[in-house]
């Protein structure tokens, strides 16, 4: 255990030099995103809600508790009759959603972490997010003498099957790029129907901890939910991430894999989204088959997603299996433009 905290206390600094090293030296263009890294130490970032650091050690800590089997994906059937009380305040959490404003650019650092045998993974992005349509940019973050270490040794498979690997540290599972919508509501409402704040309004100020990324938009909520798409009951008061909430559970009436909500924890004053639980995130093995716990931040008055934690093991084929997973989304920024090209695909 205590190696497994240096780990991830070593990962966190490191990720987090790299990724100020990058913005120190303005490396914007797409040529300039392929060429390595070079590490500059800064303090690492104020940790997620999700996250306690004690003593210099980071440890996860569990999924909130709910105290009702409805908000589980595995819940009992839907209750015949409607909670009036409950859809109203669903309905008061879709209007949050809509009346947000977004300013048109956010870059930011994207961390996949995970954990495999023992040892702490991270892998690193810049990213920059166009709010007018979602489209991302990434540019990977790579330490030499990192990689090289993960991508040393020779494996010895039969049948396709990896039986032994001569590097203890070799990355286990191929990650591709964290394609999450940072301000996305996963469901609560349909994407792009936010009006965009001018600029003039916006500071260049940076801060700490939200999100993740979204080209193509092939995460879980592009579809809407409505009052009778779910089965809506009101669990009651909680402690989520050291705030005071209000607990919805959701049983979703059709459409299972689509209708992905199962709790949403909610601030009783404003009925903002301050967390919420999905079965299944993206539309892909293994990610679309577990429960996620996603944790929301606000920005400057701006709500962007801060980390979205794997509630179950990830099963990568028949031989792989990752015990902890999540993603992390630190360092907000919001430029005033981006360069020519950042959004083009080279192909």
């Amino acid at each position: 255990m205590n190696a497994w905290r240096r780990a991830i206390c070593r990962s966190r600094t490191l990720g987090c030099a790299i990724l100020a090293a990058v913005l120190a030296l303005g490396l914007t263009t797409p040529a300039a995103s392929r060429a390595p890294v070079a590490a500059t130490m800064i303090p690492a970032p104020t940790p997620p809600p999700a996250i306690t650091v004690t003593s210099g050690s980071l440890t996860a800590t569990d999924p909130p508790e709910t105290n009702s089997p409805i908000g589980r994906d595995a819940s009992p059937i839907p209750s015949a009759t409607q909670d009036p009380e409950a859809e109203r305040d669903f309905a008061r959490a879709r209007a949050w959603w809509r009346a947000r404003t977004d300013v048109p650019y956010v870059r930011y650092g994207a961390l996949v972490r995970y954990l495999h045998d023992g040892h702490v993974f991270d892998n690193w992005w810049d990213v920059r997010y166009r709010s007018s349509d979602g489209a991302l940019s990434f540019f990977r973050l790579v330490d030499v003498a990192e990689d090289r270490r993960r991508l040393g040794g020779v494996p010895f498979s039969i049948f396709g099957f990896k039986i032994f690997d001569t590097n203890k540290d070799a990355e286990p599972i191929r990650l591709d790029e964290p394609r999450i919508d940072p301000a996305s509501s996963f469901g609560v409402v349909t994407r792009f129907v936010k009006p965009i704040a001018s600029h003039a309004a916006a500071s260049g100020t940076t801060l700490a901890p939200s999100a993740a990324p979204t080209d193509d938009l092939r995460e879980i909520g592009r579809i809407e939910s409505t009052a009778r798409t779910y089965d809506i009951r009101i669990v009651g008061r909680e402690t989520f991430a050291g705030n005071s909430v209000l607990h919805l559970a959701f049983v979703p009436l059709r459409d299972r894999k689509i209708n992905r909500i199962r709790d949403l924890w909610l601030d009783p004053a404003t009925f903002r989204t301050v967390g919420a639980r999905v079965q299944g995130l993206l539309d892909g093995k293994p990610y679309d088959g577990i429960p996620w716990t996603i944790h929301y931040v606000l920005v400057e008055g701006r709500q962007y997603v801060q980390q979205i934690v794997a509630d179950e093991p990830l099963r990568f084929g028949i031989d792989t299996t990752i015990p902890k997973f999540e993603f992390d989304f630190v360092d907000y920024r919001f430029p005033t433009d981006v360069p020519k090209y950042t959004f083009d695909r080279p192909f």
